[in-house]
């Protein structure tokens, strides 16, 4: 009796199928909810993101230190940090709940200066400093350079050797070599 190629599978063969089949469909399904918690990652990354900028531009009003609510420990800054997060997970924005918090404890907790008014002196300061710095270099350097040049054509006789020394020094080296 002749018997087919497929005809026999032993149990053992049909439990390592079985068992391959289930892998596959646990790969499937952890494929799948691999992407729904990478989703979820990216969306609890944007709302820490959103509440990290929150909490480091705006100074805690409990009066310890001048410091942002990130950096402060006192329960004032963690009871503010819970209702920035709530606000946030309620949908407000970053700038209404920025503006809000500056409209009821004043403007003075606002940790990043604004580029307004007086203010924009401290903006603009270090460039108009570098290019003071810069120009005060130039100049500096282009006269040391013209120093150098005049010295060159004005002074340049002065530094060469005369001839009557050139004789002098050759005549007392003729002497030294004799004497060896």
């Amino acid at each position: 009796m002749k018997v087919k190629k497929f005809e026999r599978i032993s149990t053992a063969n049909a439990a390592l199928i079985l068992s391959f089949a289930s892998l596959v469909v646990f790969l499937i399904v952890c494929l799948f909810a691999g992407g729904v918690s990478e989703a979820q990652n990216t969306a609890d990354a944007q709302f820490e993101s959103k509440l990290n900028e929150l909490l480091t531009t705006v100074y805690c009003y409990c009066g310890c230190e001048r410091e942002t609510i990130e950096v402060c420990v006192c329960g004032t800054a963690e009871q503010i940090e819970a209702d920035f997060r709530n606000r946030l997970l309620a949908g407000q924005t970053v700038a209404q709940i920025r503006t809000n918090y500056l409209d009821t404890y004043g403007s003075q907790f606002y940790a990043v200066m604004p580029a307004e008014g007086i203010n924009l002196i401290a903006y603009i300061m270090p460039a108009v400093i570098l290019v003071l710095i810069g120009g005060v270099a130039f100049v500096v350097l282009r006269k040391s350079k013209q120093m150098v040049k005049t010295t060159d054509s004005s002074g340049g006789s002065s530094q060469q050797v005369s001839d009557t020394a050139l004789k002098q020094v050759e005549a007392e080296l003729e002497r030294y070599k004799q004497e060896k």
